[in-house]
């Protein structure tokens, strides 16, 4: 699954960038595409706010306020690629800096030719990227039905049930045929197991509840605590562990 967030307000040609991006994505790959459009800011906040895994943005900035809140949402999704949509009044100083740092670029007014190249490139490029195993930021996923790149970053924790394994984000959980064990050699040093069949990201832990056998995650969520793991889990340096119903 490949997924496009497209934030596309105040901008013409939406349905010429539509049909480009349907044929592009058809030419170069036979994964399932999600697409998500939005019109309106308040809608896109909305909808950024349970952290979706996105492979690719395409954003128009037509304004201050679209500059600002893309900056805010690249900060959350360093490794998709974008696709920047701009015309000459908006000086090139506003959105080529490294907060920002865009894929591509689609100078408005467009013609479809322009369209299809700027497209062909970057889907074509990303692609690549998705089917490659080199990239040491993300989680490759591989099943019968596709495969799922996940960002290290927005996984919160890893569950062992059902015969599977399950990858579970703030907003998504993709299941595939593995072990826990398998799992945690494959995933980076701050992903720790805490009970037999969890696996927790401790960059996404808000507070370790010793007493209670439970560690609790950024997003309000709950995972096991075995009296096995504990140990590691202090050592980790967790800095908030209720020991007793105080943070420390």
């Amino acid at each position: 699954m490949i997924t496009v967030l497209s934030y596309l307000e105040k901008m013409g040609n939406i349905s010429l960038l539509q049909e480009e991006f349907h044929s592009q994505a058809a030419f170069y790959s036979d994964e399932d595409w999600r697409y998500y459009l939005y019109m309106k800011m308040e809608e896109l906040r909305e909808a950024l706010k349970e952290e979706p895994v996105l492979d690719i943005l395409c954003w128009n900035i037509g304004g201050k306020e679209a500059i600002s809140e893309l900056e805010k949402t690249r900060e959350r999704y360093k490794e998709a690629f974008l696709l920047l949509i701009a015309d000459s009044t908006v000086s090139p100083m506003e959105y080529l800096r490294p907060s920002i740092l865009p894929t591509a670029l689609l100078l408005r007014p467009f013609s479809r030719p322009q369209c299809e190249q700027v497209l062909s490139e970057l889907i074509g490029s990303y692609c690549s990227r998705f089917k490659s195993r080199e990239d040491e930021e993300v989680f490759l996923i591989e099943t019968r039905e596709g495969n799922q790149r996940v960002p290290l970053s927005q996984i919160s924790y890893v569950e062992a049930r059902e015969k599977k394994i399950f990858i579970c984000t703030r907003s998504e959980s993709f299941g595939f045929y593995d072990t826990i064990d398998h799992m945690l050699e494959t995933l980076p040093d701050n992903f720790l197991r805490c009970h037999r069949s969890f696996i927790v990201n401790m960059d996404k832990v808000k507070k370790v509840h010793l007493s209670d056998n439970m560690i609790e995650l950024d997003t309000g969520e709950t995972v096991p605590l075995s009296r096995s793991c504990k140990k590691a889990v202090r050592e980790y340096g967790v800095k908030k562990v209720d020991s007793g119903g105080h943070a420390s």
